[in-house]
């Protein structure tokens, strides 16, 4: 798979719709089970309802809750109608319409969110980049970037354990594979496993970085400390052993992508 063949993602957590009229759906407590999709479709379908949002609770459970966000059509229906519908034809415990007090918004009603069972948060790029260039400001360049190479690897490191515990099954070049995969679902990087030895000298590229997107290319030196952290202490988790990494290539100095080795110290 070509890692841009599908473009971007832009996550339906919240919608913002200038001039939309917009209601929220939630189907609580129906079986998991294979149709209930289709059912659900094919109901709104039939009453020209714009599906903008479809969201469920929990993949894996037996009983899930589906929230829908809905653009609503010019004629007037009976809403209660279309929900017990939705009730008898999915047997949920219960289907509730939801009206949002912000005109042309939406949010979603889970709270609060979670990938691997572990509760998560989103921040944009925007809030991030103000929050290095603060620190900088703050505390100057030589000793922000210190800083963060340090919040990195901490973070790293403790990641390291989780992935552990979550796939004990799967082997270390197995489980950085995921990490680098999993790192492109959540936004922050393509990653590219370029160099593998089990004793301990890897090289991993990343391109559209989410760090020197913000930082920019007006630098002459490598910039993406963070991230060099983050990976060396997820090896030095993974393999229990103390990794030495640096930045060989970065786009802020106007690579075409960053690259990082990594190798155990002596």
């Amino acid at each position: 798979m070509r890692t841009d063949e599908y473009g971007s993602l832009d996550i339906p957590l919240v919608i913002d719709k200038i001039g939309s009229r917009l209601r929220g759906l939630v189907i609580k407590n129906l079986e998991n089970a294979p149709g209930q999709g289709e059912k659900i479709f094919s109901i709104l379908r039939k009453y020209d309802f714009n599906i903008l949002s479809y969201l469920t609770s929990n993949v894996a459970g037996k009983e899930i809750t589906i929230y829908v966000c809905i653009e609503l059509p010019e004629k007037k229906l009976e809403y209660e109608k279309v929900a017990a519908e939705l009730r008898s034809a999915t047997g949920a415990e219960e289907v509730v319409w939801e009206d949002y007090p912000v005109p042309g918004f939406s949010h979603q009603p889970f709270f609060p969110i979670s990938c691997f069972s572990k509760r998560g948060v989103f921040f944009s790029n925007s809030v991030l980049k103000a929050l290095f260039e603060g620190v900088k400001k703050k505390l100057g360049a030589s000793v922000a970037k210190i800083l963060f190479y340090h919040m990195g690897r901490m973070g790293g490191l403790n990641r390291a354990c989780e992935v552990k515990r979550e796939r004990p099954d799967l082997t270390i070049k197995q489980l950085l594979i995921r990490f680098l995969l999993t790192g492109y679902a959540f936004g922050q990087y393509i990653g590219e496993l370029i160099e593998w030895s089990e004793k301990g000298r890897i090289v991993i590229r990343t391109r559209r970085n989410w760090e020197s997107a913000f930082l920019g290319r007006d630098y002459n030196e490598p910039q993406c400390h963070f991230t060099r952290g983050f990976l060396e202490g997820f090896l030095s988790g993974l393999f229990k052993k103390e990794f030495a990494s640096r930045e060989t290539k970065c786009e802020c100095i106007g690579d075409e992508y960053c690259e990082f080795v990594f190798e155990v110290r002596e």
